[in-house]
């Protein structure tokens, strides 16, 4: 080995690790030596020395600590300070020979780099596995461009080269992949020069091959959600070679057709050099896709086709273009042709090669320092239980209370011996032990979780670790909690095992393989492997196949854990089903169970040819089947299949059959009416009365029937025929109108059919409510009174408390007398198609009424309310929109909530917007126009209410004088029209605190989900809205161009903008608007627009800015909860009190009839906050409490033992930190940290 001389290390020579050339050696001593000789006196003598002895050694350790301590390292290495590049000043190039150092050296040297700028925090762009920032910071000293600094100009990476960056990241226990995929998936828009950044790998000179090399590691990420970070991905494919992107044709087919140009002109240049690989995705697109893609894919393929001169594209081109006439109708048809070419092709074998699992010493090793751990862990955790057992124990001893004391035994040296040797003997069986479950469930579960997530433990060690401490399976074989957590954990961390590989790895330890089946569509607690990518998952579905076939249709598994829509998400992950899946899943689908015709359909999406099939059902023997048909083609909006639609309406005799064809026949853009003939409709009508009216119907009051009058003629509409109506929507069980009941009720006069559709709905909620006899709530009072009274006489302690001890019988049942008053005879839900009639007709008046309902029976009229949320969702009037919305985000029973955020999304697909465009579109305005003015006639006079900033009212008579209220009408006045007048003044101002009301927490929504209007749409939906208008005032505004933040704004009354100094803005065109937050905006500008604020005597709609803001720790971005406040003590009482007042509501009640948790719902996003307490019982008891975390789950999760938790990184930052606030805030309200806290809040 070469002796080499070193100042650094006192001249003295040693000989350096094989394979170091001199050369870098001494650039490297070079490079640290001035850091001996800091100006300033910061520096220390002997550091450079300690440094490059840690390179070249390994040793002293402690030197990556003081290094991190010390920024004038960062700032020699010019990664701090403001360095853009190599051109202002030479440093030795450190970098030059570094591609000949041995990875271990090599990672010594970026492990040294990344501790010198520990604390930029901030600065950090690539996000890699672990919070892992040395291959950022090395390629960006590389470029000897500083973190913290920003140039137009990009930084180039010089010296390095991406295979010996993937030495180092295996030695570093970091995926080969790692940085490629972290330089395509990091959000380009998560500061400033992140795209900059992210394209360095670029530079490296064998940057195509690595490519190449981790393309199936690239590919999922290709498709991103934004334009930006799409742009972003084709920027880093400028270097791939055209084999590389032949292989990504299907995805850069999905770019080249994308809705934006910044997207598809780049886009557009790859699939150039892709050659003919793009002809088969194109053509995909071509029929499949949605209309405007559908467009650019024939574009492409004509285009490239040409030049290539493959005359077969072009005139596919042509021909599918020229069958596209109607968009809806044409291009599916060649969608459907296709897909029955592909139905056609041979179908695909499955040859499933069961893996080899090796049990050797070496594969099943776990490093000794994290044997240690584990087995230290497991020791505090079973001295800290003892202890609080035996402290338990002595004070309900002192209370008179007898019970042994229960103790668990520690673990021996025995123990740990008996696992070494496990782990060493090549054997897969544990070794036959005294029962261990429940000391290796209350004490060995968290221990080898951290165990799965060390580097160093691969899935064998685990599952034997498991299978040790007997908490690997349960008694049906299943995995157990702790094994599902400890195998979630490994396989973010490495990738491993495969869903086959852990199963064959049971079937050998003597355990069942196949159970992981039902692990897998477990739907209570953690998923098991559902974020797997599907080539880890689905060779163990083909090899189980059968089994998941019979589960599905015959329902195999009884365990009422069990969650049916798991084996839907098990076939697709399937790259291609086979037959008999395909078959199963039709036979659901269009099947007359609701609960797995859903999620069949949607496993069948995107199955080439099941439109064909959907076709031939509709001819099906039974009209369930062939209503399901119906709505299954509405929904593809399949445009191929109006023939076939139209050719079975004409001979359907069955109406709700019928009623779903012309659903789909006016999805697919064919003009209902042509289908209906109202001149018949009074002899059809009469001919179904004849049959006799349906049972649920006894109640209905005929003969108080509204006129209606047809609005072209003015003709009455025959009454039977607004009976047959009636009738047909009840037998159609459903409060959803189809096509034929809207399109009739759309022929009515304007005024009848809202009169008629808001008695109907008045006449069904009086039905539903209607109370019983008041001889039967005297029966029912009196033997209450009588019960309560004995059991009082009896039980005298329970009732101490009680308001009623004390009490007579005859008081007794006065007292409860008027409750029982009250109690519905029964119910109209039977006739809740009377709703559809209701959805059909009403308008805003049919608001008020539904919500008084529903606040009055939420607690014992589940059915009634979600079939009344399904009615607000057909009624065209924005109150009735927003009711829904507002049931979505804040009523306290979440199946309400869960039902009118489904109802939500359906009405804004059904539109074309989404959920918060829809929110936005319809906001009333109670009857106020643009300029804020209402006008209200008394026939020849006109009087006119004008709304003011702070949403009063003020009246104005014809002669333009104020007036305090409108007058009694005159002689000369028109009397009906005045009382319309004032109805419509009181209406108006009652509305417009429960718009404001609405409209506010809408806004404080749209901060926290970081929402983003084009300029254009918020000046027309919120700055013009006459109500509106006046909130957005009370708000800073942010304009975004290109994503970041270019300037911040808040709106004026005559309608222009200013800034915090008073300049007038313009909003530039194209730009996008935000609401402004602590963490958008820097602490300067923050402090100016409270000011402002002040000056003006503004009062913000909520506290916008100052509460600072939470930014998220790096180590935390993985974690699926906060628990800053864990053991933080507060009266549940005081918990529920801010809870509610901040947004949340109350958790479902579990077992034992005790809630723990409390939710807040963001409906735009999909998400809920849940703040998770020890919990309280109920009713409710104002005892102590501690809270223990914060965390985020969708909000389609059933119950809190099904929610999955999102990761912290995944929840956007703004809603993050004022859900941090809220926690805090939570926090303060109560006594602080406790470090008993579990014996402070223990029941």
């Amino acid at each position: 080995m070469l002796k080499w001389m070193a100042k650094l290390l006192g001249d003295s020579a040693f000989e350096l690790p094989p394979g170091v050339p001199e050369a870098w050696a001494r650039r490297l001593e070079k490079l640290l030596e001035p850091l001996d000789q800091v100006d300033g006196g910061k520096g220390r003598k002997g550091l450079a020395r300690d440094i490059l002895g840690f390179v070249l050694q390994g040793e002293p350790m402690a030197v990556l600590h003081e290094v991190g301590q010390r920024p004038e390292v960062g700032e020699r290495f010019r990664l701090t300070g403001y360095h853009y590049g190599r051109g202002e000043r030479e440093l030795p190039d450190v970098f030059e020979h570094f591609g000949a150092v041995p990875p271990v050296v090599a990672m010594r040297w970026a492990r040294v780099l990344e501790a010198s700028v520990k604390g930029q925090v901030s600065s950090w762009r690539l996000q890699l596995p672990r919070g892992t920032h040395w291959p950022e910071v090395m390629l960006m000293a590389s470029a000897e461009s500083s973190l913290t600094g920003w140039s137009s100009q990009r930084p180039q990476a010089q010296g390095l080269a991406c295979a010996q960056i993937e030495a180092m990241l295996q030695e570093d226990g970091l995926e080969p992949a790692s940085l490629v995929v972290a330089c395509f998936a990091s959000p380009v828009d998560s500061g400033y020069g992140a795209e900059q950044r992210l394209l360095m790998l670029t530079d490296l000179p064998d940057y195509p091959q690595a490519l190449e090399r981790h393309l199936e590691a690239v590919r999922p990420h290709l498709l991103a959600a934004s334009v930006a970070q799409r742009v972003h991905v084709l920027a880093m494919l400028a270097r791939a070679t055209a084999a590389t992107l032949e292989q990504l044709a299907p995805q850069l087919c999905e770019l080249g057709v994308a809705s934006s140009k910044q997207v598809r002109i780049p886009a557009e240049g790859a699939l150039r050099r892709c050659g003919a690989a793009v002809s088969a995705p194109l053509r995909e697109l071509a029929l499949n896709g949605k209309p405007e893609q559908r467009l650019h894919a024939l574009r492409l393929l004509h285009q490239l086709g040409t030049e290539r001169g493959d005359g077969g594209d072009a005139a596919f081109a042509r021909e599918t273009a020229a069958a596209d006439k109607a968009p809806s109708v044409q291009a599916l048809l060649a969608e459907w042709d296709a897909g029955e070419q592909a139905a056609e092709q041979e179908e695909q074998a499955y040859e499933v090669v069961l893996p080899s699992i090796d049990w050797s010493a070496a594969n099943c090793r776990v490093p000794q320092e994290a044997l240690a751990r584990l087995w230290k862990d497991i020791d505090e955790s079973i001295t800290r239980s003892n202890a609080s057992m035996r402290e338990h124990h002595a004070r309900m001893a002192a209370q008179g209370h007898k019970f042994p004391l229960r103790q668990d035994e520690p673990f021996t040296g025995a123990d740990a011996l008996a696992l070494q040797a496990y782990l060493e003997s090549g054997k897969p069986r544990p070794p036959d032990r005294t029962p261990q479950r429940g000391r290796g469930w209350n004490h060995v579960a968290q221990p080898t979780l951290k165990l799965a997530e060390t580097d160093g433990v691969g899935p064998a060690a685990m599952l034997k670790v498991l299978l040790f401490f007997d908490i690997a399976t349960s008694h049906d074989g299943m995995l157990m909690h702790p094994a599902i957590q400890a195998f979630n954990a490994m396989h973010r961390r490495i990738g491993q095992p495969s869903l086959i590989e852990l199963s064959c790895m049971l079937d050998e330890a003597g355990q069942s393989g196949q159970a992981l089946l039902r692990n897998y569509c477990h739907a209570w607690g953690a998923q098991f492997a559902g974020d797997w990518p599907n080539e880890q998952v689905w060779p163990f579905f083909a090899h189980h196949l059968e089994a998941v076939l019979q589960a599905l249709l015959h329902d195999t598994i009884k365990d009422y854990s069990f969650g049916r829509a798991g084996l839907f998400r098990a076939i697709a992950t399937l790259p291609k089903p086979p037959a008999a899946a395909i078959n199963a899943l039709f036979t659901l689908a269009l099947g007359s169970g609701k609960t797995d015709r859903g999620p069949a359909q949607e496993a069948l999406q995107n199955h080439p040819g099941k439109e064909e099939r959907i076709i031939s059902a509709l001819a099906d023997g039974k009209a369930e089947t062939r209503t399901v048909a119906a709505l299954w083609l509405a929904r593809l909006r399949h445009g191929a299949s109006v023939p076939a639609l139209e050719k079975a309406v004409a001979k359907e005799k069955h109406d709700v059959a019928k009623g779903a064809m012309l659903d789909a026949l006016q999805a697919l853009g064919q003009p209902v009416e042509k289908y209906l003939d109202r001149k018949a409709l009074a002899a059809e009508a009469a001919k179904s009365l004849a049959k006799g009216l349906p049972k649920d119907l006894e109640f209905f009051p005929w003969s108080a029937l509204p006129e209606v009058r047809w609005a072209d003629s003015g003709a009455a509409v025959p009454p039977d025929v607004l009976r047959w109506m009636i009738m047909q929507a009840v037998k159609q069980k459903t409060p959803e109108p189809n096509a034929v009941l809207r399109k009739y009720c759309e022929m009515f006069d304007a005024r009848d059919r809202e009169a008629f559709g808001q008695f109907v709905l008045e006449t069904w909620l009086r039905e539903d409510v209607r109370p019983i006899p008041p001889d039967e709530a005297m029966r029912r009072a009196q033997s209450s009174a009588q019960g309560t009274f004995s059991s009082m006489a009896s039980y005298p302690q329970y009732y101490k408390d009680s308001p009623n001890l004390g009490k007579s019988v005859e008081e007794l049942t006065a007292a409860f007398l008027p409750g029982q008053l009250r109690q519905p005879a029964g119910s109209a839900i039977g006739a809740k198609g009377l709703l559809a009639v209701a959805a059909a007709c009403a308008r805003e008046r049919a608001a008020g009424p539904t919500q008084r309902y529903l606040k009055e029976w939420y607690g014992s009229r589940a059915s009634q309310g979600k079939a009344l949320i399904a009615m607000l969702a057909w009624i065209d009037h924005p109150s009735a929109t927003q009711l829904m919305l507002a049931i979505g985000s804040r009523f306290r029973t979440k199946s309400f909530q869960e039902e009118a955020t489904r109802q939500a999304e359906a009405l804004a697909e059904r539109k074309g917007w989404t959920l918060a465009e829809l929110a936005d579109r319809t906001v009333p305005s109670a009857g106020f126009d643009e300029t804020g003015t209402l006008e209200l006639s008394f026939g020849p006079r006109n009087f006119t209410a004008r709304l003011l900033p702070d949403f009063k009212v003020e009246l104005f008579n014809p002669d333009g004088k104020k007036i305090a209220a409108l007058p009694e009408p005159r002689q000369d006045d028109d009397a009906e029209q005045a009382k319309e007048a004032k109805k419509a003044f009181g209406a108006a101002k009652k509305e417009l605190k429960s718009i404001v009301d609405l409209q506010t927490d809408r806004l404080y929504e749209a901060l926290c989900t970081e929402r983003e209007w084009p300029a254009a749409d918020w000046a027309a939906y919120l700055q013009q809205h006459p109500v509106l208008r006046h909130l957005v005032q009370r708000l800073v505004w942010v304009e975004l161009i290109d994503g970041k933040a270019a300037r911040t704004f808040r709106p004026l009354d005559d309608g222009t903008l200013t800034d915090h100094e008073d300049n007038a803005v313009e909003l530039t065109e194209g730009a996008r608007v935000r609401l402004a937050h602590d963490s958008l905006i820097g602490a300067d500008a923050v402090s100016a627009w409270q000011q402002h604020l002040v000056d003006y005597e503004i009062k913000p709609l909520f506290q916008q800015l100052g509460k600072g803001h939470y930014a998220l720790p790096e180590a935390k971005a993985g974690n699926d909860a906060i628990k800053d406040f864990e053991g933080h003590l507060i009266e549940a009482f005081a918990l529920r009190g801010r809870a509610l007042k901040l947004g949340y509501t109350r958790g479902p009640a579990e077992d034992g009839g005790w809630f723990h948790v409390y939710e807040k719902r963001f409906p735009t996003l999909g998400l809920q906050a849940v703040l998770e307490f020890t919990g309280n019982p109920l009713p409710e008891e104002n005892r102590t409490v501690a809270l223990l975390n914060l965390s985020f789950a969708s909000s389609a999760d059933k119950s809190s033992g099904q929610r999955g938790k999102l990761t912290l990184a995944k929840v956007p930052k703004v809603l993050l930190s004022e859900c941090y606030n809220d926690l805090r805030l939570i926090a303060a309200e109560g006594t602080g940290y406790h470090a008993d806290w579990q014996k402070k809040s223990e029941y």
